[in-house]
């Protein structure tokens, strides 16, 4: 065992150095440099019109941020007014193409034709087949006005 006065010892350099218990090389003292604080003058005035032209500018900023919203929202508005009426307008366009389609299709002329104006299909006896031959030089169309006209 340690005698009580070696352990008071022991006890103070632990305190002391920590776990090497061996002084630690003292440093070298640093000098310290004088630092010289600039000071900035603002050419506004004392702090409270630098406090109130702040919060004038961020008032003037967040008047103009609401200001380009709601233009924001109107132009949205607008647009999705134009989108709904292009979209009834392609709806009237689908309508249109389907009783031009109707109109021209070949059952429907022919329905019209035979049940309204009593056409009929010819007999056998009474068809003319056109071959190579018999075309016109002139073209088939001015026979037809030369016909029609005279």
């Amino acid at each position: 065992m340690i005698e009580p006065e070696r352990w008071y010892e022991y006890q103070k350099s632990y305190q002391r150095y920590g776990f090497d218990m061996k002084p630690q090389p003292e440093r070298k003292v640093r000098t310290q440099r004088k630092r010289t604080i600039k000071k900035v003058s603002i050419p506004f005035g004392n702090g409270k019109k630098i406090a109130l032209s702040m919060v004038l500018a961020v008032g003037i900023v967040m008047i103009g941020l609401i200001i380009v919203t709601a233009y924001s929202a109107n132009v949205r508005y607008n647009i999705n007014t134009v989108i709904k009426e292009n979209q009834a307008l392609m709806g009237e366009i689908e309508n249109l193409q389907v009783k031009v389609y109707s109109a021209n299709n070949v059952d429907y002329i022919e329905g019209k034709a035979t049940g309204e104006l009593g056409m009929t299909y010819p007999e056998t006896a009474s068809r003319v087949y056109i071959t190579m031959e018999d075309i016109p030089e002139d073209g088939f169309a001015d026979m037809l006005k030369e016909k029609a006209y005279n």
